[in-house]
């Protein structure tokens, strides 16, 4: 009986030890995946200021416009951004989590939990920039067009503003957990300096409109 527990005991370590292992490099995984995802949160934010003022831009024109007023050419584009990770959280295994010490397993949710809200807003902003896509090419805009313009330039605020504000909900719990953004591998010095240019939003033309500086 004796040989049987002691057995028992020893098969019960290795476990632990494996299953603390398993922990171990889970954590590591899904804190890289977080670090990841500040990079892609740092990116898109670097582009709220520009995006507001093209925003405002073209929002003044339309409202200073007449019904048949020549729309000059426009360029309605959104801020740069990249997608989400998630693959490693989205195939986690279930009994190596909930061996994660309580609260940072509910940090860890929390966090993807604030993920998906911010990818759907990146998804809803882009959609209301789509719709601006219409007015490319240049010619005389009706009161419906106006209308049409002004509601779809405040989705694209009020998703730029929804945005900012939960920065620094998802930074907070990442400085809980202790991490910082990490740079993709993939990510080139091209797609940065994109991020930091911000062109008006009006071409440079004969038409009137205003034009680059």
């Amino acid at each position: 009986m004796l040989g049987v527990l002691l057995a028992l005991g020893a098969q019960q370590l290795v476990e632990d030890i494996q299953m603390r292992a398993e922990v171990r490099e889970f954590r590591k995984t899904i804190d890289h995946e977080i670090g990841l995802n500040l990079f892609v949160y740092d990116v898109r934010s670097q582009g709220s200021a520009c995006n507001e003022k093209r925003i405002r831009e073209l929002a003044t024109w339309v409202r200073d416009a007449r019904d048949g007023t020549p729309l000059p050419q426009i360029e309605p584009y959104g801020p740069p951004y990249m997608a989400g990770y998630r693959s490693s959280w989205d195939s986690r295994d279930g009994t190596v989590f909930a061996n994660v010490p309580l609260k940072a397993r509910r940090k860890y949710a929390e966090f993807y939990d604030e993920l998906s809200g911010n990818m759907s807003r990146l998804e809803m902003e882009e959609r209301a920039w789509a719709e601006l896509q219409r007015y490319v090419i240049r010619g005389p805009i009706s009161i419906d067009d106006r209308r049409a313009i002004i509601g779809t330039l405040n989705d694209a605020m009020r998703q730029t503003a929804s945005w900012d504000s939960n920065m620094p909900v998802a930074r907070k719990i990442a400085d809980e957990l202790g991490i910082k953004p990490i740079k993709p591998d993939n990510v080139s010095d091209a797609f940065l300096n994109e991020v930091k240019t911000c062109d008006p939003m009006f071409v440079a033309s004969g038409a009137g409109g205003p034009t680059r500086s």
